[in-house]
């Protein structure tokens, strides 16, 4: 460790004994400040202000302390044509580097020009790039398997390859963590093209929660990456409840708040029925309701509307300051006209405020130069940390108005003048009122300079676009009149990406534009510069966001563009995208994001992932010429001037962050207070919710014990829905009769079920064409034709590309509508337990102009009674309107555990219209799942034999509980440590410390 210290005092040494020529050309090195080893790195080379013969520069890459070991060698020719400027690409080879991730790891970079060598010490990092996982869905059952993809790029975004002669190892490690964080390791794999995908299974009897899959590099362990999807039972609902506020907060001062419920079926149909809804607030992770805002509300033609007034808040809680900062949530239950089905929805975090906005400066630059204008960023957020897009701003000092983008950021230009500046923002939001503005303060430091020379960089905008031109300010205020070299360098994802430069002729103002390119995502930085005769570098930098998009292209569009496609007809899939690109696809029930919509992969969380890893540590700026390099993440070395002190650690200083608030699960409150509010409101969503049993409310409420005011609630809520049940049922039911009694129907033999309904499909992997011969080509294509599912519902067909030239791109979901004009839609529960009554629905869905009369058939199933026990099948007949839906209700008992098909066939009297479907009842024994975990300290040394233990493990589960004729399963997890009572003997102790101490 001493040598290591010494080595880099040397090192430091050298650098400060460089000798300065007043006035001469400048030759410079610079880099990022934090190289990555194993892929490839651009280091600039120049000089400044020369002229006349061409000069070759070495690029040398020598191993540290030592310098025995040259690790990477590149040489390039400054010429005139290339303005003695260049980008040499370099790359450092990760075998000789210890694999130890507790041990900062340098090397020596050094740039040989004819007549100097240049030379800097630069840590190492061995962040191999990064790595993308894809799930197929978002939410799972258990016993059903999850596949995943791994997207796995280098910092330059290409796929990530085996490169031998670079010791790169393109393997990735996999595991899968349980909610109790209990971990399984999969086997090492080797990816191809950058890609690999796989598979998971679930055990049948598994923990239910948020799981993570996570990934990281073979050869890098301590970096991974990770991605969440929930295990839970669940069936998948037949429509969608979308609720929208007027107002993203509700202002102290608001008397009411209206928020709009739409319910849609994922077959694109609209919803009819009625809303259920409450409102409450949630106060340090409880939920409280407000009793008197609980009402019920039409829904027709799928929307609705809902209003809290200020006296359902206050009739609960007198002072209505006493919750800012607090949020309201709304919980919504939609029952169908029909009865069929009730899906619920809540919203969450709408906050009661005094101001409806917060102001950051997270992008403004701390440093700002005297007499010159000075760029402020302003960030307006809502109360929920979203953008707040289209809010007037007005920032002082000089009173500069603005209106902030979609990003919430709006860039605003002041003067300044004093050698200190304090800047003040705030919102000019015309529909509150002054005292409700949201403001904020920060004070800016003047850049420090001997020479009183500056430069500025000024840009147009808070956001660009990929594809636009960017125009650039450049705002000189020099003391020396000569003519100067003016460098301008890009950096994006911690790499130089562009360089350029303008040779000035007196001017103080010069405006550059700069085309945004697919290098330049998810942001860039500017660095300008140029020297002084005093040998002062005088420079900026400015931090320039890039809308999220891919950096190439990737669509997914119908070879025949329809409204809607029917089960089992072929469909016509074309993918566009980058020529040679690899293509995961997709197809996933719309449901499941109903159920989930968190862990997605989109384009923004690739961007998200790939900026947590951005080398440089401010947005702009620097208190002077050195550390404008070393805050944007370069190093900076001349001939002639100073230069950047070499970093010392792989992350920036940790900057103060707003508080976010954090999402926490419903509790439930024992606290007396709020036992009661709580209570009744239990009760009344108790009460509307579908039974099993076809039991009436008044036989339903004998069994609530929880008192008369919860039971007088539960019924209320109760025969409210059944009346709403009851006006949608006008019963026509006959008895079974003969196929030869009624020839208006079709055959019931010939009536195809429907039976698959996978909630995923399309798991594949496609490869787009190259260009064709010679030519040239932006985008190329390919089709498939695929059989759609039996799903009635919304696919989401979603696609993801890994490119060679345009790294990875995540297409917009691509909606296909299945359905047909008459259908049944069977709602089956997850499971049922053997010997308990319950009812399943057949909702028949007529979306033809006409009113129809329905032959249903409940087919016999063995093990499973019904009206259609020993009888074949069991046969109604209901009429329907045109355009409505009708449920009809069936009454079983299974009396087997094991999984059963519940058959429903329908037809539409005089005409072809008819429909299908088996699905599968899953029945589990009576009783519950009980869960016995054993905690067995294992220490061979003391406790085996031998050096081996064994254990026997008893489950402390009696057998007197064991429900009779049913199985068992025995489950072993494994999770070490070691013992707590040695960590805290040892560091109390601090014996571990003696070997680190030397006299």
């Amino acid at each position: 460790m001493r040598k290591t210290l010494l080595w880099l005092l040397a090192s430091l040494a050298f650098v400060s004994l460089t000798s300065l020529a007043d006035g001469a050309p400048l030759e410079v090195m610079s880099a990022p400040n934090l190289l990555r080893v194993g892929t490839a790195e651009n280091v600039f080379v120049e000089c400044q202000d020369c002229t006349g013969a061409d000069q070759t520069v070495h690029i040398n890459v020598m191993n540290h302390p030592t310098k025995n070991k040259r690790l990477a060698t590149a040489s390039v020719t400054l010429t005139s044509t290339n303005k003695f400027q260049e980008l040499v690409q370099i790359m450092i080879p990760i075998g000789d580097f210890s694999k130890d991730p507790s041990i900062k790891q340098y090397v020596y970079l050094q740039a040989q020009f004819p007549d100097r060598l240049l030379e800097k010490v630069v840590l190492v990092s061995f962040q191999s790039g990064y790595i993308f996982i894809q799930t197929d869905k978002t939410i799972y059952t258990p016993n059903s398997k999850v596949h995943f993809r791994m997207f796995a790029v280098t910092p330059r975004m290409e796929p990530v390859e085996r490169d031998d002669a670079n010791q790169n190892d393109a393997s990735i490690d996999i595991e899968f963590v349980t909610p109790e964080g209990i971990i399984t390791p999969l086997d090492p794999v080797s990816l191809e093209s950058g890609i690999h995908s796989g598979d998971y299974q679930l055990n049948e009897i598994v923990s239910t929660g948020v799981w993570k899959v996570v990934t990281k590099f073979h050869n890098n362990p301590q970096q991974s990456f990770s991605a969440e999807f929930e295990v839970k039972e669940y069936v998948l609902p037949s429509f969608e409840v979308k609720l929208n506020p007027t107002s993203a907060f509700f202002y102290m001062n608001d008397h009411e708040l209206t928020v709009n419920i739409k319910a849609t079926y994922l077959f694109g149909q609209e919803v009819n029925g009625m809303a259920y809804v409450v409102f409450g607030v949630i106060n340090d992770g409880q939920k409280k309701s407000f009793p008197s805002s609980l009402q019920r509300v039409q829904i027709e033609g799928g929307v609705g509307a809902v209003t809290l007034k200020r006296e359902h808040i206050t009739s609960t809680f007198e002072k209505i300051e006493e919750l800012v900062t607090k949020s309201i949530f709304v919980a919504v239950s939609v029952l169908t006209e029909n009865g069929g089905e009730m899906v619920e929805a809540e919203l969450r975090n709408i906050q009661i405020v005094t101001s409806p906005y917060t102001i950051h400066f997270k992008k403004t630059p701390k440093y700002f130069k005297p007499g010159m204008s000075f760029d402020v960023v302003v960030e307006v957020v809502n109360p929920d940390n979203t953008p707040a897009q289209g809010v007037a701003v007005v920032v002082e000092p000089g009173t500069v108005n603005g209106i902030t983008a979609h990003n919430g950021m709006a860039r605003l230009t002041i003067n300044t003048g004093d050698p200190q500046l304090t800047i003040t923002a705030k919102t000019d939001d015309p529909r509150i009122s002054s005292a409700r503005q949201a403001s904020a303060t920060m004070k800016a430091l003047p850049y420090i300079t001997k020479s009183n020379n500056y430069i500025h960089i000024g840009v147009d905008s808070a956001e660009v676009e990929l594809g636009n031109n960017l125009k650039i300010n450049l705002n000189l205020n020099r003391q020396e009149s000569h003519h100067n070299d003016i460098t301008y360098l890009i950096m994006s994802r911690g790499q130089l990406v562009k360089n350029g430069r303008y040779k000035t002729i007196g001017q103080v103002l010069i405006s550059l534009i700069v085309p945004i390119t697919k290098d330049m995502l998810p942001s860039f930085r500017i660095i300008a510069y140029y020297h002084t005769n005093g040998n002062e570098v005088v420079s900026d930098s400015v931090w320039v966001d890039v809308k999220d998009s891919c950096m190439g292209s990737l669509k997914l569009e119908p070879l025949r563009s329809a409204p809607s496609y029917e089960p089992r007809k072929m469909f016509g899939l074309k993918v566009t995208g980058d020529p040679g690109a690899i293509v995961g696809l997709v197809a996933v029930d719309k449901g499941v994001y109903v159920l989930n919509n968190k862990h997605r992969l989109t384009q923004k969380k690739v961007w998200d992932i790939v900026e947590k890893y951005d080398t440089g540590c401010t947005p702009g700026g620097g208190k002077d010429g050195m550390s404008v390099f070393y805050d944007a993440g370069l190093l900076f070395e001349s001939n002639t001037a100073s230069g950047t002190p070499y970093r010392q650690e792989l992350k920036c200083p940790a900057p103060s962050r707003r508080k976010r608030q954090t999402t926490i699960m419903d509790v439930r409150t024992s606290l007396l207070s709020n036992y009661k509010e709580k209570l009744l409101r239990d009760c009344c969503l108790d009460g509307m919710r579908d039974t099993l049993l076809s039991y009436t409310c008044e036989r339903r409420v004998e069994y609530i014990v929880d008192g008369e005011a919860c039971a007088a609630a539960f019924l209320h809520c109760c025969k409210d829905m059944e009346n709403q049940r009851a006006d949608s049922k006008v019963e026509s039911l006959q008895l079974a009769r003969s196929e030869e009694d009624d020839n208006s129907y079709i055959d019931s033999n010939e009536i195809v079920s429907r039976t698959k309904f996978p909630e995923s499909w399309l798991w594949s992997d496609i490869t787009l064409p190259a260009c064709p011969g010679q030519n040239p080509c932006v985008i190329t294509s390919v089709t498939r034709n695929v059989p759609l599912q039996d799903s009635i519902t919304t696919w989401q067909f979603t696609g993801i590309s890994l490119s060679t030239t345009h790294g990875i791109c995540v297409g917009d979901p691509l909606e296909v509508i299945v359905r047909k004009e008459f259908f049944i839609d069977l709602r089956v529960p997850y499971s049922a337990v053997r010997g308990e009554q319950l009812e399943v629905k057949a909702i028949l869905h007529n979306y033809s102009p006409d009113p129809a009369t329905v032959r249903v058939d409940l087919i016999e199933e063995d093990n499973v009674c019904s009206s259609a026990s020993k009888r074949g099948k069991y046969r109604q007949e209901v009429k329907m309107g045109g355009q409505t839906t009708r449920s009809v209700p069936f009454i079983i008992i299974p009396m087997k555990e094991g999984e059963f098909k519940i058959k429903v066939k329908a037809a539409v009297k005089d005409s072809s219209l008819n429909d299908g479907i088996i699905k599968i009842l899953r029945v589990v024994p009576e009783g519950v799942l009980v869960k016995d975990p054993k905690i067995v300290i294992l220490d061979p040394a003391n406790k085996g034999v031998d050096g081996e233990q064994k254990e026997i493990i008893t489950a402390g589960i009696p057998k007197k509980d064991l429900v009779p004729n049913t199985p068992t399963s025995t489950q072993i997890s494994v999770t070490g440590r070691e013992q707590v009572s040695a960590l805290v003997e040892n560091a109390v102790s601090g014996s571990s410390m003696g070997s680190l101490i030397y006299q």
